[in-house]
């Protein structure tokens, strides 16, 4: 019986009911789908190869590579030319990406292929065990394209680590199957490897297809650095005239299966374990019915749509974002080029380091380091296919929302990767593929260099869901349905950034000593630069080339770095608040309170009415004001609060058109700066979106504010609110208006004409704008916490309801024989009351109207 209807029907008295059920009730309001705690197998296969049109691997390292690759068939010479296998910048392809997709169940994929006016579905699905999947490639000619256009598709498959041991071993062979008395082609495949086990492959076309050449399998033996070159081993294997004997074809370990179709078509690859079921036709097609019919639902439930972006226009937006997001997953394994020397020179301490530093670098040793994996979002398939530091905390902030045990599942890999000091590469180039996509000056990773630590904007988000604090309406949650494991995982995750957090601090710590000055009060040691400085780039900053103080000095101090560690300390002490660690959380309160007055007596300029750098000029502390995000970043991470005597000034700068105000978004660099739209102009004018949501999120919340408000601080909050707003609107629309003209997200958008410029596919951080679909302005009226009010007080009003409900059940029988006699008792009352009035004038006598009814009501 469902919990509800047995607390209706039983008897017992209603503590005992909702003693019961409460926990159910609880559950119900957050997730509407039960899932099984331990149950993580959905993650294990996906197309977590990201730098293809289509690739599939397991999460599983040493095991089984998987990708399509398709061209025009005119002959055998052209084939390797116009090969696609790798997603390029420009390569002559149309838009492409995932119009539905989610890692648990599989999704949609199109492309457009221009030059040969082919247009390609990849619809992907996973067996509900986790251990089967199928992905239906389907080929539709435009109406332009010449009408005897063939097409080739391979499909290629790899086993890594296969070894001369044979012990991963796969051997395909290509048949006809007889189907309702036709002769139907089909390559099957068995394979056993240690790492999957036994398994099956089956490729298959629909017997609509209009076949030139019918499936056929190429095997090969490779060597393992190759393994992942398919595109470049297949076209040395069709020209290749050297025969295949029965040994060689054992001992493959690259197998390549295609066919050529004329006009449009629809093939099918199946990858079955020995320990799931099968994925037939059928099964394939009620998967991907079942998406498609309910994606748009679901993307609308966890990303709700408010004015003005209510149109559907803006539901198809936020699916592609979402959908290409999720897609960019990708899971890496490999060694990392790592310089170890650990170089006295990197210190950075003398009057021209960065010289004395590349210096160092030239000549230092540089080691690869033990094959590690990792599960990671990527800004953009064709140009950014790995892990960035910087952007990962960004990517996970609309996951989230959509998926809070895969958004964990990656927090965890990336601080899993942490050494013993607490240094996480702020790039992961792990192995050869990865490194492919590199120049070799920029694969090497320093252990002194930093990143912005953004993973820590993910922990305030975790703790107050799993708190129940606001709410979760994303996919079914483990860590929501497991208080325990929830801990578990949180103290676990803490402790991690914890390290992380001291290593920041110790390794971009600025000169304290009495060697440079210091304004008088500041706290001693609570100010930080950035390792890696040259005169034209902060990269390790991520903000690249932005105008620093010129030329660097060894005591400069960052306020970007300052306010970075600000929000993680302010970050820490909320996790230690809800793991109870109050030694922990009173030291980051420490922290956090000394970053905030360093951030006003180091770095605000009253003669600028910014927050500036810090530098020292002929032995002097000197402000170097470069108005900018860097000028934002104290509001950006919420060190600001609403009556801050700093704020109004702030507001000024980020409101005025000839600053950072944009059509488009705020600018990354005020349009009065000398250095606007300059050299590189990379982070020197452009609106980036991840900055400009935080913007947008922080501006609201200081509107938001109520607690010690006072007249001019709500003036100050109505106009944050209402610059919100506007942001809000100009950040959204700039960013769907590129993408219906061109299909893609990009990586930042012209201040200017909204454009969309430099990498094309850039759904990483860009896909943040789906924070800003769902936004309540509304000034409350009494203080509130977080999101809690709404969906507490639905809580208790359905507890209400149910005690009614039991309360009635419980006492229905003297409650009706109650109503009963009431009934009686009105009636009679009512006849005495008529008679009475008959009788008496009520308004000439109402002095002895009491006196009088007591003596009707007692004949």
């Amino acid at each position: 019986m469902p919990p509800l209807l047995r607390i209706v029907s039983s008897t017992p008295f209603f503590m005992t009911a909702c003693r019961l059920d409460f926990f159910w009730l609880l559950w119900l309001q957050y997730c509407s789908v039960a899932i099984n705690a331990t149950n993580t197998s959905w993650l294990t296969w996906g197309p977590y190869r990201p730098n293809l049109y289509f690739g599939v691997r397991p999460s599983i390292p040493d095991s089984l590579l998987m990708g399509f690759m398709w061209t025009k068939g005119d002959d055998l010479d052209s084939i390797p030319v116009g090969l696609r296998d790798t997603c390029e910048q420009d390569d002559g392809m149309g838009d492409y990406g995932w119009s539905k997709y989610d890692p648990r169940v599989g999704g949609s994929q199109i492309l457009h292929d221009d030059k040969l006016r082919l247009d390609l579905t990849t619809d992907f699905i996973k067996g509900d065990s986790g251990d089967s999947w199928a992905v239906r490639v389907t080929g539709r000619l435009r109406s332009d394209a010449p009408q005897d256009a063939t097409t080739v598709v391979i499909f290629h498959v790899a086993l890594e680590q296969a070894g001369e041991d044979r012990a991963a071993m796969m051997k395909c062979e290509s048949k006809d199957v007889f189907q309702d008395h036709q002769a139907e082609n089909e390559v099957a495949c068995h394979g056993d490897t240690p790492t999957l086990g036994a398994f099956d492959v089956l490729v298959t076309g629909e017997s609509t297809n209009d076949v030139k050449d019918s499936l056929t399998v190429r095997s090969v033996h490779v060597s393992e650095d190759k393994i992942w070159q398919a595109k470049s081993v297949y076209s040395e294997t069709i020209h290749s005239s050297a025969p295949k004997s029965d040994e060689s074809a054992k001992a493959a370990n690259m197998h390549f299966i295609q066919a050529t179709f004329s006009g449009d078509f629809a093939v099918t690859f199946t990858y079955t374990n020995n320990r799931a079921a099968f994925l037939d036709a059928h099964a394939v097609e009620q998967g991907i019915s079942g998406l498609h019919s309910t994606f748009a639902s679901d993307v609308d439930k966890a990303f709700p749509r408010t004015g003005p972006f209510v149109d559907e226009k803006y539901g198809n937006l936020s699916q592609a974002l979402l959908s290409n997001l999720l897609g960019g997953l990708g899971f890496f394994h490999g060694d990392s080029r790592v310089d170890a020397s650990h170089a006295p020179e990197y210190e950075e301490t003398g009057l021209n380091f960065w010289e004395q530093a590349a210096a160092a670098m030239a000549k230092a040793p540089i080691a690869n380091t033990a094959p590690t994996s990792m599960l990671t979002f990527t800004p953009s398939r064709p140009f950014f296919p790995r892990g960035f530091l910087w952007d990962e905390g960004f990517h996970l902030l609309p996951v989230i929302e959509w998926d809070l045990d895969l958004a964990v599942a990656v927090l965890r890999s990336w601080l899993g990767l942490m050494d013993a000091d607490g240094w996480i590469a702020r790039e992961q180039i792990l192995g050869p593929e990865a490194r492919s996509k590199v120049p070799d000056q920029f694969q090497i990773q320093y252990p002194h260099y930093a990143n912005p630590p953004t993973l820590s904007l993910l922990f305030p988000i975790l703790t107050s869901k799993l708190a129940r604090k606001s709410a979760y309406t994303g996919r079914p949650s483990a860590y929501m349905s497991s208080p325990a494991e929830a801990a578990a995982m949180l103290r676990e995750l803490y402790q991690l950034l914890a390290r992380h957090y001291r290593w920041f601090r110790r390794t971009q710590a600025g000169d304290f000593g009495n060697s440079y000055p210091r304004p008088k009060g500041a706290v001693h040691g609570e100010g930080y630069r950035w390792r890696g400085r040259t005169p034209r780039h902060t990269l390790t900053s991520g903000l690249d080339d932005y105008p620093r103080a010129d030329p660097p000095h060894p005591a400069e101090l960052h306020v970007d770095a300052l306010a970075w560690v600000g929000a993680s300390a302010h970050h820490l002490q909320q996790v230690a608040q809800y793991l109870g660690e109050e030694a922990d959380a009173a030291m980051y309160k420490t922290h956090l309170e000394n970053v905030k007055k360093n951030l006003d007596i180091l770095h605000w300029s009253a003669q600028d009415e910014a927050y500036c750098d810090a530098t020292i000029k002929d032995t002097k502390f000197q402000l170097v004001c470069k108005k900018g995000y860097v000028s934002l970043f104290p509001l950006l991470l919420g060190l600001l609060h609403s009556q801050h005597p700093n704020l109004p000034a702030v507001l000024d700068l980020l409101s005025d058109p000839a600053q950072l105000w944009s059509p488009h978004g705020l600018r990354s660099l005020s349009l009065a700066d000398a250095n606007y739209g300059k050299g590189e102009n990379y982070w020197r004018g452009a609106v980036w979106m991840n900055l400009n949501v935080l913007a947008v999120l922080r501006l609201r919340d200081l509107g938001m504010e109520k607690e010690g408000s006072t007249a001019s601080g709500e003036q100050v909050q109505n106009r944050a609110l209402s610059l919100a707003s506007e942001l809000r609107k100009r950040v959204v629309d700039t960013v769907y208006d590129s993408w219906e003209m061109t299909g893609f997200a990009w990586e930042q958008y012209s201040d200017t004409t909204g454009e969309g410029s430099h990498s094309k596919a850039f759904t990483g951080w860009t896909a943040c704008v789906l924070l800003l679909l769902d936004l309540d302005y509304t000034r409350p009226v009494a203080p509130i916490e977080g999101h809690t009010t709404s969906s507490w007080v639905s809580m208790w009003v359905i507890i209400v309801v149910i005690a009614i409900v039991v309360l009635v059940a419980r006492f229905w029988r003297p409650l009706r024989v109650l109503t009963i006699r009431m009934t009686r008792f009105r009636r009679r009352r009512q006849m005495r009351g008529e008679r009475y009035e008959q009788v008496i004038d009520l308004d000439e006598h109402a002095p002895d109207l009491n006196n009088e009814r007591r003596r009707q009501l007692t004949d």
